[in-house]
């Protein structure tokens, strides 16, 4: 399984927190959730963060079988529709997004 995920790293305009976040469930997420070969989709809200950590308002992860599965998302028609869709939510966002594709494994805790 590979990851594509979207680093949102900057802050929401002040007072804009509820209206970015309603904007993300009502307008992008329907669309992540359209992409073909996506098996999961997952949206993070920072809540915490270490005090000299970068400021990230949200993290996207879509999860995929293979490359390929990601290559043919990217050429879909509906990645031109929410790139559109994610720009204007961004009007109340000072900052910048930005993608990282991983393969992850994971590991039981201790006994």
């Amino acid at each position: 399984m590979l990851t594509r995920t979207a680093i949102y790293e900057g802050v929401i305009r002040a007072g804009q927190e509820d209206t970015f976040f309603r904007r993300v469930r009502d307008e992008l997420e329907p669309l992540w959730r359209r992409f073909p070969n996506v098996t999961a989709v997952r949206v993070q809200r920072v809540i915490a963060k270490d005090e000299d950590a970068q400021p990230i308002a949200m993290i996207l992860e879509m999860d995929f079988p293979d490359r390929a599965a990601i290559e043919a998302c990217l050429a879909s028609p509906i990645r031109p529709e929410s790139h559109a869709a994610t720009m204007a939510v961004m009007t109340l966002f000072e900052g910048r997004f930005y993608h990282l594709v991983t393969e992850a494994r994971a590991l039981a805790p201790s006994p």
